[in-house]
């Protein structure tokens, strides 16, 4: 078979035979689904028999783990299949109608190519919709890591792309990082390996409370992590070292703007110092620069209001 889907799953047990059917119920064959159950103590199991049960005619597996996290729940999955293609989804994750066949186009055009990927629609609570087409990519693999990191390349999501097996052999993705783990794993297929996009939309992501995306909490523990893990010396070039400190300062922005928005203000300063140590010049920028002078404003109404002992 060609393509590995590999689907890492952890209590998402609601969403998880969505994920499946949108999958199963491609007009394409030549496929396999891994689950890799990350330890969830919902029906996760049952889920999976019940799918497996009512589609006798696909190959859909489920390996079990101890909770290890996303980075480690997809390590395993690569390394259980024997396709040629991976293909990682999240188990909240839906394919839309063609995106196998449109891929399976693309990988017999683009033979050479280790990284493959098209859009996605994101959608939130409310159903508000939202399409992230491709972004063209180019030869130069330094400078595809570069426009990658400063958030230039779009349409990139886990679900919407496919990877070679092949590349599991230098790389993977960085386990015990629960935030941006995927950020971590494909700037270093960048960095190394020819990668192409394609136009159109293969996905739909949901975006909901629970979601590790918006945990705040997960995004500091896990956010700094990603530097050193991204930084690999045994990886990446000397020249695309180069681009560390300006990507630890883009981290310390990140996690800044994160405690603004949940009105946490002294934490928020705090990353805001750690980023203008780092690198004034991008610190400055008037976006950060407003959000920094408004929790300073706020600091100094508080100190004013506070009755004195």
């Amino acid at each position: 078979m060609k393509i590995a889907f590999v689907i890492p799953t952890y209590n998402y047990a609601r969403f998880l035979e969505q994920c499946l059917l949108s999958v199963i119920q491609q007009e394409a064959d030549d496929y396999e689904v891994v689950i890799v159950d990350d330890g969830s103590t919902d029906e996760t199991s049952e889920v999976v028999s019940n799918i497996r049960n009512k589609n006798p005619d696909k190959e859909i597996r489920y390996l079990y783990q101890e909770n290890a996290g996303p980075s480690a729940a997809r390590n395993k999955g690569a390394a259980n299949t024997r396709c040629q293609y991976i293909w990682f989804l999240d188990a909240d994750d839906r394919l839309v109608e063609g995106s196998v066949r449109r891929m399976l186009i693309a990988i017999d055009k683009n033979p050479d190519a280790c990284l493959l990927f098209s859009g996605y629609r994101s959608v939130n609570e409310q159903g508000k919709e939202v399409n992230h087409q491709p972004t063209p990519i180019g030869k130069n693999r330094t400078e595809n890591l570069r426009r990658y990191i400063l958030k230039q390349i779009e349409g990139l999501a886990t679900g919407s792309s496919v990877v070679k097996k092949s590349v599991f052999e230098s790389i993977r993705f960085p386990e015990g990082v629960h935030i941006n783990e995927d950020m971590v794993f494909f700037a270093h297929l960048f960095a190394r390996y020819p990668a192409v996009s394609f136009p159109g939309i293969l996905l739909e992501t949901h975006r909901h409370k629970d979601s590790l995306r918006n945990n705040i909490r997960r995004i500091e523990e896990t956010g700094i992590k990603t530097v050193d893990r991204l930084f690999d010396i045994n990886l990446l070039t000397p020249e695309q070292m180069s681009l560390r400190r300006m990507y630890l300062t883009r981290r310390y922005l990140s996690i800044f703007r994160s405690y603004y928005r949940n009105g946490n203000t002294k934490e928020g300063t705090r990353y805001y110092h750690k980023a203008i140590k780092e690198c004034p010049s991008l610190s400055l920028q008037w976006p950060y620069m407003r959000k920094y002078l408004r929790c300073i404003g706020k600091k100094l109404i508080f100190s004013c209001i506070r009755p004195s002992k």
